[in-house]
């Protein structure tokens, strides 16, 4: 065993979570290409399960307890030493409430390292500024202090970046965390829709699959246009 952790002893991880890798494919098929792209190699595997978020949320400690010792005990077993995700749940979890960077394990939202890789990003905009909203997600935003990398790659591809009035810290919710979106679906598309309709362009991005897939459900009779951070990214690398 020892000598099986050694000969991977720099593994990254790449965890798509569960909304990803189930629902959003496109997307995690969209930041794998990306990623490898850049050169970047990593692991995955299946017996990797949820990181619990759901489970705590809902109120049992004890099946949270069981995964994250199952999931811990895989990180172990392959010497991993980083985690790259591109769900910002995932990555609260794993940073906050696994302690893994206590162990010496680095977790990564997937837009820290590619703006990590911005001199490869192609300016894609050349031609004509294209103006974008960026959405921050409450847990890569405020949960995570995720806000500056985002913005660098959507400028680096050309495009105008405009603000919402509250954004960053101050930025509003979408409305599907937190249960709400599976409890309460319509007070969840209301917020969605109250959201969009302060958004000052045609065109509105977001690195967090959910926020993209609840905005994006509420959109259509907006005349706003959804994209996730790697539908745009994969044309730029």
């Amino acid at each position: 065993m020892a000598l099986f952790k050694k000969l991977f002893a720099k593994n990254t991880l790449y965890y798509p979570g569960c909304l990803i890798k189930t629902v959003a494919t496109d997307i995690n098929e969209n930041y794998k290409g990306i990623l490898r792209k850049l050169g970047i190699e990593f692991l995955e595997f299946d017996d990797f399960v949820c990181c619990g978020s759901p489970v705590l949320n809902a109120g049992f400690k004890e099946d949270f307890d069981n995964l994250v010792a199952k999931n811990k005990a895989l990180l172990d077993i392959y010497g991993i030493k980083t985690v790259i995700t591109p769900c910002p749940a995932c990555l609260r979890m794993l940073k906050q409430d696994y302690g893994l960077e206590k162990e010496g394990i680095k977790v990564k939202h997937i837009t820290e390292v590619l703006a990590e890789n911005i001199s490869k990003v192609k300016e894609i905009l050349k031609k004509e500024k294209k103006k974008i909203t960026f959405h921050d997600p409450c847990h890569l935003g405020r949960h995570c202090k995720i806000y500056d990398e985002p913005r660098k790659l959507l400028l680096k591809m050309g495009f105008e970046l405009e603000e919402f009035e509250k954004n960053r810290k101050e930025a509003v919710c979408c409305g599907a965390g937190g249960g709400v979106k599976a409890n309460f679906p319509e007070t969840a598309n209301e917020i969605a829709k109250r959201r969009l309709k302060r958004c000052r362009t045609k065109l509105l991005c977001t690195a967090c699959p959910l926020c993209y897939l609840h905005l994006k459900e509420n959109s259509h009779d907006l005349g706003i246009e959804v994209k996730e951070m790697s539908e745009i990214l994969k044309d730029a690398i």
